[in-house]
């Protein structure tokens, strides 16, 4: 992978941006004449797991010798690219993108490396056999994430059962690999008898799976639920827990490790979650920009471990 050196700009700004677009302004907070300006394009503000990806950069920051403006893609494909087009026309030393579509979302990456600006890639990615170039992904395989969820299901289902799959975003990048992950891990007794996307919402999952158990109204016609994140497995085990059916499940997980999950964790609504730590994400992207911009050699990719929480070690977190 092509190597660039990149001149750090004197200009200041730093800011952390949750309701932005491109139109938003920002705020300095905390930064000197040297910062390394890390432009951030957050897939969304309103889910927890990036909300504490932006909240760990803008805190931690400092201590790297950078500032972060971060900027909220909202789920949108179209905001995104506006927001990579501010963050180019800020001229900020390195871009961080969550791709929030593994194919659309490549248009607004080419953008940052025509600019010669280094792209850095952070939690999701794109799709396989994506040509966009960038100087390194930091964060996990959401394949494992599947297929922990996977093998926990086949301990959970051995003689196996029937199972309600709520997809995040059709082409995204985590969901077919949390999906394909999923898929081919669960044994040939498991069936998925109803799969619906919840594009990663909560309200989203949680009208999914009240239509679902209207459709499966008698009392063990399903046996489990795997969302491929938190938000929409709290969303469905609320939906199930509004209607009495709790018992009737033998896991309802998801991923992230998000502290809502882990509360219907301990109160007996979620079974399991699949965490990924988006603090250690955030801090191992400040550590790799900075030193790519002070002309370091880093590596293309940085993987972080998934750990499966049940209610056996849900108390540790």
């Amino acid at each position: 992978m092509k190597r660039r050196s990149v001149a750090i700009f004197t200009a200041l700004s730093c800011a952390l941006l949750l309701g932005g677009c491109s139109t938003a302004t920002s705020n300095g907070s905390g930064s000197g004449s040297d910062d390394i300006r890390i432009g951030y394009a957050a897939m969304t503000t309103k889910e927890e797991f990036t909300s504490t990806i932006i909240n760990t950069l803008e805190d931690e920051a400092p201590a790297y010798g950078a500032s972060i403006t971060a900027l909220d893609s909202r789920m949108d494909t179209s905001f995104e690219l506006s927001n990579i087009e501010d963050l180019i026309t800020q001229q900020v030393d390195a871009i961080i993108m969550q791709p929030i579509d593994g194919k659309a979302s490549q248009s607004a990456a080419k953008r940052v490396t025509e600019a010669g600006i280094p792209l850095f890639i952070i939690s999701t990615e794109f799709a396989k056999g994506a040509n966009v170039e960038y100087a390194s992904h930091i964060g996990v395989d959401d394949t494992d994430a599947g297929r922990l969820q996977g093998e926990f299901l086949n301990e959970q289902l051995p003689d196996g059962g029937n199972v309600v799959l709520i997809a995040g975003t059709n082409g995204a990048s985590w969901t077919d690999r949390r999906v394909s992950g999923f898929e081919n891990a669960i044994n040939p007794n498991i069936t998925v008898v109803a799969e619906f996307q919840g594009n990663g919402n909560r309200d989203e999952a949680k009208r999914g799976m009240e239509d679902a158990l209207q459709r499966y109204s008698e009392p063990g016609s399903i046996d489990a639920v795997v969302a491929n994140n938190d938000e929409m497995a709290v969303g469905a085990a609320l939906a199930i827990a509004e209607v009495g059916r709790t018992a009737e499940f033998a896991t309802i997980v998801g991923v992230d490790g998000t502290a809502a999950a882990l509360d219907l964790i301990n109160d007996g609504k979620m079974t399991a979650t699949v965490k990924q730590d988006p603090r250690a994400q955030a801090e191992e992207a400040l550590s790799v920009i900075t030193a790519f911009v002070a002309g370091d050699t880093v590596d293309e990719r940085y993987a972080l471990p998934f750990t499966l929480i049940t209610s056996e070690n849900v108390d540790d977190e």
